[in-house]
């Protein structure tokens, strides 16, 4: 999970293993205080392991960039852009490419 707050991405990452694949898998939990006008990038490994024709993968830090470049638009074309960036660099489609978008407005008043 990336989390985009004032300009900065930073990653919110567990040990990664897919939710009930495996027996053996342990999982912990984290949590992070949200602020008004943070964003939320959900996605899958496809999206860091596309790779252009040179075999190249988009990595991290590209997401990062990417995520960045979505500050003013809605949740919904922040994910259509991401995606159509992706889609772009990769030579082929290898892997899922999922990607969620989630803006936090805030706490509604009571």
């Amino acid at each position: 999970m990336l989390l985009l707050r004032n300009g900065r991405v930073t990653e919110v990452e567990e040990n990664g293993l897919i939710l009930a694949a495996f027996d053996f898998a342990t999982y912990s939990n984290t949590s992070r205080r949200l602020e008004p006008g943070d964003r939320i990038l959900l996605y899958t490994d496809g999206i860091v392991e596309a790779s252009n024709s040179l075999g190249d993968l988009l990595g991290h830090d590209a997401l990062c960039e990417l995520l960045r470049k979505t500050i003013g638009l809605s949740s919904s074309e922040a994910a259509d852009s991401i995606m159509s960036s992706v889609r772009r660099w990769a030579a082929k489609q290898e892997d899922d490419l999922t990607v969620l978008v989630c803006d936090y407005v805030g706490a509604a008043d009571k």
